[in-house]
C-alpha cells in the first residue's frame, strides 16, 4: 500500500485532516445524544440537589446556606448558565442542566485526542477519542444533571497539561487540580499522582524541583477560599469527606464495647483488637465489587483493547507512562472505599475512562503496525465502535415518554388532600416526582427553594423520612408508622399497616415494581390492579387510561370500615365451615 493512501501517514502529514475528522466525531457523538436526550422530563435523583443549589446560589449571588451539597462546583457553574435564562418553566431549566452536561461530554473529546497524542500519533488518537466519545455509560451519565461529565473533562485537562514540557501549563494543570476538587471532593487526590511524578520527572533538575513550591502555592490559593466560604455557609468544606474515609473504617473496625465478636481490649483502658470479621468483609466486598465494576465498565467498547493495553503500557516506563499507572492507582481508592461500603455505583470509574482510551490506544498501534491492511483495520474499528455503543445506547435508554406521563400523571392528582402509599412504579423514581409537582402552578420561576410550595397529597411514612427527622433532630415520635414491608406477604398485614400509617388512598400501577416489598405481596398488589371488583372495599377515584395516558395507574380510596365488615364475615364463614367439618 502507498503511503498516499495509508491512513496513518495520511493523518500524520496532515493538520487540517485530524482535526476535520475529529469535529465530525465530536458532532456524530452530539447528534447521538441529542436523539436519546431526555426532553421536558423531570430531574431525579442526585441531580435534584444540584439543581436547587444552582437556583438558590443564583438568586441569592452567594453560596446558598440550607443545602446538603457537598460538592458546588458544578452547581457554581450551573446557577450562571441558569441566570442567562429567561423562562418561568422548571422544566427549561431541568433541560439545560442536562445539556451543560451533554456539552461537557462531547467537548471532552478535545482533551482526549490531544492527551493520547502526548504518547501516540494522531491516527491512534482520532481512535481513542473516537472511542470516548461513543462511550455508552458516559452518554447515559451526561443525561443526569450530575457533575460527571464536568468532572472528567476537568481530569483529562489536567493530564494534557501536565504533561506538557511548558511550565506555564504545569502551573495551570495544578490549578485545575484544585477546580476538580470542587467538582467531586475526591480529585482532591489527583495531587497525589502529578506530585510523585513531577518529582520523578524532574528529579535531577534542582531548579525545576523548586518550582513545585509555585504549583502547590497556585493550588492551594484557589482551594482555600473556596473551603473558607463552604465552612461558613455549611460548617464544614467538601475535604473533610476526604477524611470521612479513614473515620468510617475506624469506627467500624474498632470499638469501645469488649464483648463484640473478634475485639478484645488488650489491656484495662488500653487498646483494642481489631475487628477482623469487619476487615474481612470490608476487604472482600471492596475487591469483589471494584472487579464487578470495573469489568462491567469494559463492555462494550474497552473489552478487547484495554486489557492488553495493560500488558503494553509496562514495557520500557517513563514519566508519561507513569502518570497513567499512577493516576489509575490512587483514583481506584474512592471508588474501593465506595464498593466496600456496598455502594453499587459504577459513577466512581468514569474519571478512569479517558486513561482507559489511552491503554486502547497502546493495543490500537499494535494492530495498525503488524497489519497490512491498515485502512481497513482503522474503519473496523471505527463501524465497530459506534456500532456496539449504538446497541448498548439503545438497550439501556430512558423511557422518556413513560417518566413524561408520570409526571403529568402526579400532577393530576397531587392538589387532593390524600395521603398515598409509595408502593407503586415501572423502572422506580416516579414517587420522587411528586416534589416537582409543586412547581406546576408557580406564576414565577426561578425561586428559592424554600419558598417552594407546600404539597397537598402526603405519603405513608417511609424510612427515608425517619432518617431526614433523625438527621434534622425532629421529634421522632410524632413520626410513627413506619414499619418494614419486606416482612409483609398478605393483604391483612399490608391494609393494618396503611391504616397504622393514617393512609387514605392507594395508589398502584399495572407493573409493581417497587423494591423493598415481598413479592407475594407484589402478587396481590397487582391482582387488586387487574381485578378491582374483587375488592369493593376499594373505591376508584382516578384512572390514568381514562385521561389518555399509556401508563396505566389507579387511585382507590379505602373504606376501612366495609374492609373490616368483609374480613369478619370472611373469618365468621371459616368458622362455620370449620364446625361444619368437624362436627
Amino acid at each position: 500500500m502507498s503511503a498516499k493512501l495509508n491512513i496513518i501517514n495520511t493523518f500524520e502529514n496532515s493538520t487540517k485532516k485530524p482535526i476535520v475528522f475529529l469535529v465530525l466525531i465530536g458532532l456524530a457523538g452530539l447528534l447521538l445524544r441529542l436523539v436519546y436526550f431526555p426532553y421536558d422530563v423531570p430531574l431525579f435523583g442526585d441531580g435534584t440537589g444540584y439543581f436547587w443549589y444552582a437556583i438558590d446560589m443564583g438568586i441569592l449571588n452567594q453560596l446558598p446556606p440550607g443545602h446538603s451539597v457537598i460538592n458546588n462546583g458544578w452547581p457554581s457553574f450551573l446557577s450562571i448558565i441558569f441566570q442567562l435564562m429567561d423562562s418561568n418553566n422548571f422544566i427549561d431549566y431541568h433541560n439545560m442542566q442536562r445539556f451543560v452536561g451533554v456539552v461537557f461530554s462531547v467537548a471532552t473529546i478535545f482533551p482526549v485526542y490531544f492527551l493520547c497524542s502526548r504518547y501516540f500519533k494522531k491516527s491512534y488518537s482520532l481512535l481513542g477519542a473516537t472511542l470516548f466519545i461513543f462511550e455508552p455509560k458516559l452518554i447515559q451519565n451526561s443525561f443526569l444533571g450530575t457533575p460527571e461529565s464536568m468532572y472528567v473533562f476537568l481530569t483529562v485537562l489536567l493530564l494534557f497539561l501536565f504533561l506538557s514540557n511548558n511550565f506555564k501549563k504545569i502551573y495551570l494543570a495544578f490549578g485545575i487540580v484544585a477546580l476538580l476538587a470542587l467538582v467531586r471532593y475526591e480529585g482532591l487526590l489527583m495531587i497525589i499522582p502529578i506530585s510523585a511524578v513531577f518529582f520523578i520527572r524532574f528529579r535531577k533538575q534542582k531548579k525545576d524541583l523548586i518550582k513545585y513550591i509555585i504549583c502547590i502555592s497556585i493550588f492551594i490559593l484557589i482551594l482555600a477560599p473556596v473551603s473558607y466560604f463552604q465552612i461558613e455557609t455549611m460548617g464544614e468544606d467538601a475535604f473533610s469527606h476526604i477524611l470521612a474515609g479513614p473515620e468510617y473504617y475506624q469506627n467500624q473496625l474498632w470499638s469501645e464495647k469488649v464483648n463484640q465478636p473478634g475485639i478484645e481490649v488488650l489491656e484495662p483502658g488500653g487498646l483494642m483488637k481489631i475487628n477482623s470479621s469487619a476487615l474481612a468483609d470490608f476487604l472482600y466486598l471492596g475487591s469483589i465489587n471494584l472487579i464487578k465494576f470495573v469489568g462491567w465498565a469494559q463492555i462494550p467498547s474497552f473489552i478487547i483493547f484495554v486489557p492488553l493495553g495493560i500488558i503494553f503500557i509496562f514495557q520500557k516506563l517513563d514519566y508519561k507512562k507513569s502518570t497513567i499507572i499512577f493516576t489509575i492507582v490512587v483514583m481506584l481508592i474512592p471508588a474501593f472505599y465506595a464498593y466496600s461500603r456496598d455502594i453499587p455505583e459504577i459513577k466512581y470509574l468514569y474519571v478512569l475512562y479517558p486513561i482507559f482510551c489511552v491503554l486502547a490506544c497502546f493495543t490500537f498501534k499494535k494492530f495498525l503496525e503488524i497489519s497490512e491492511k491498515k485502512n481497513l483495520i482503522f474503519y473496523l474499528i471505527i463501524v465497530g465502535i459506534v456500532l456496539s455503543s449504538a446497541i448498548f445506547v439503545e438497550w439501556k435508554s430512558l423511557d422518556n415518554e413513560h417518566y413524561q406521563e408520570s409526571f403529568k400523571i402526579l400532577t393530576q392528582i397531587s392538589d387532593r388532600n390524600i395521603t398515598i402509599n409509595s408502593d407503586f412504579g415501572k423502572y422506580g423514581g416516579e414517587f420522587t416526582y411528586f416534589h416537582w409537582t409543586r412547581l406546576h402552578n408557580v406564576d414565577e420561576f426561578p425561586i428559592l427553594k424554600k419558598d417552594i410550595p407546600k404539597l397537598k397529597i402526603k405519603d405513608a411514612f417511609s424510612q427515608s423520612r425517619f432518617l431526614q427527622a433523625v438527621a434534622e433532630n425532629e421529634n421522632i415520635e410524632e413520626l410513627s408508622g413506619w414499619e418494614d414491608k419486606k416482612g409483609i406477604n398478605n393483604l391483612d398485614e399490608y391494609f393494618e399497616l396503611l391504616k397504622k400509617q393514617k393512609v387514605t388512598h392507594l395508589l398502584l400501577d399495572k407493573e409493581n415494581n417497587v423494591r423493598l416489598i415481598d413479592d407475594e405481596l407484589r402478587i396481590h398488589l397487582r391482582d387488586i390492579f387487574e381485578n378491582e371488583q374483587n375488592y369493593p372495599f376499594l373505591i376508584k377515584e382516578y384512572d390514568s387510561k381514562e385521561n389518555g395516558f399509556n401508563y396505566h395507574v389507579k387511585l382507590f380510596k379505602i373504606d376501612y370500615i366495609y374492609y373490616e365488615q368483609l374480613k369478619d364475615e370472611k373469618n365468621l364463614k371459616l368458622e362455620v365451615n370449620e364446625f361444619l367439618r368437624t362436627s
